[in-house]
């Protein structure tokens, strides 16, 4: 390589600079979106019905020499439509980014860079392992983020396991549920709208229980559910329950999951029911989704997707439960694998957890 200055007049950018360029609008177009969320347009738009773009400016107070072009974009990603010089929202804005619709996605689209790993990628990647339980330094997740999981729940994984639970022969004759990791509590609120006899507790992290009491008392079950703070390897977490559920929590536990096991059987009454709703890796861990989404699921996951199905099937069999169903659930990131097992026999003594393995 020569040190001689090249003539700048000379250089010929090499071609694939589009391959760049694409990904920057990318981000740039979904800094458009957060942008509208934070204004207000999409609310806008839907108390006022269609309006020019000053009169869009005004009622969201940006400047008007950047209303064209600022909604133009969101005209070409399909969020709001434009007729003669009028703005409105469009289906997928009045679907998914209106406060008060069922499938509002707006901390979604938040989640992804505030208050994810994606707002670090590079600190994420490079991290070590966080630690297990009560003992991490970790203040745990914010009230977005839970927002965020609640919301790609309800795209159709949460009708998918509380379908499935219905459907137990048991669900009619519950009476009370214990959701381990319940986060949002959206799963536990489903069942009991679904049972009007059965009560539950939503078992999570101190950060994550607040989030958890807003969903319950806007559901109106505040005198059947409660949100309580705790860990199920290191705290008590009660008997008696008919139906215990854990969906995405036991990934980072995947090398010691006897103990868990144990726990919930010992806390089931009879014929009581187990549901477990994780990621497997598929044979050969190959997937159907794209890079990203297995990033996400990764991110999320810590990347400890349960890959040995036959391995946590022996568990079920060697901890007393006897496996009822094995199906599927999709989510964004892929199917997950629901399992439904009932106790069986008398409760076993109990492994002491440890961290062996990590």
């Amino acid at each position: 390589m020569t040190n001689i200055p090249q003539s700048l007049m000379n250089l010929r950018c090499p071609e694939g600079i589009g391959t760049i360029d694409d990904i920057l609008e990318s981000h740039q177009r979904y800094q458009v979106l957060l942008a509208a969320l934070d204004l207000g347009l999409f609310e806008f738009l839907n108390r006022k019905g269609p309006g020019n773009r000053n009169e869009i400016a005004e009622g969201i107070g940006i400047n008007g020499v950047f209303s064209h072009d600022f909604l133009n974009v969101l005209v070409e990603a399909g969020l709001i439509t434009l007729d003669g010089e009028l703005y409105c929202n469009a289906r997928a804005a009045t679907d998914f980014l209106l406060r008060g619709n069922p499938f509002y996605q707006g901390d979604v689209v938040r989640n992804v860079i505030r208050h994810s790993s994606w707002s670090n990628l590079s600190a994420a990647l490079t991290r070590n392992e966080p630690a297990q339980g009560k003992g991490s330094s970790s203040t745990g997740p914010n009230t977005t983020f839970i927002s965020a999981l609640g919301q790609r729940a309800l795209r159709g994984e949460l009708q998918a396991v509380t379908r499935a639970i219905s459907g137990w022969r048991g669900f009619r004759d519950a009476r009370r549920i214990l959701d381990v990791g319940g986060g949002h509590g959206l799963y536990t609120i489903a069942l009991c709208q679904a049972n009007p006899l059965l009560k539950g507790i939503v078992l999570d992290q101190a950060s994550v229980v607040d989030s958890a009491t807003h969903y319950i008392a806007e559901h109106g079950l505040t005198d059947r559910i409660t949100a309580v703070t705790g860990d199920i390897c290191s705290d008590s977490i009660g008997s008696g329950y008919d139906i215990v559920l854990i969906s995405h929590l036991l990934y980072k536990f995947r090398k010691n999951l006897a103990p868990i096991f144990e726990t919930v059987r010992a806390s089931l009454n009879p014929r009581g029911l187990f549901v477990s709703n994780h990621w497997f890796c598929a044979p050969g861990c190959a997937t159907g989704e794209s890079a990203v989404q297995g990033l996400s699921k990764a991110l999320q996951s810590f990347s400890h997707p349960l890959c040995r199905e036959e391995e946590f099937d022996r568990l079920f069999d060697e901890k007393g439960f006897s496996l009822v169903t094995t199906t599927s659930a999709m989510t964004a990131f892929g199917p997950t694998r629901l399992q439904l097992a009932e106790r069986r026999g008398n409760a076993q003594s109990i492994t002491p957890f440890s961290n062996a393995g990590e």
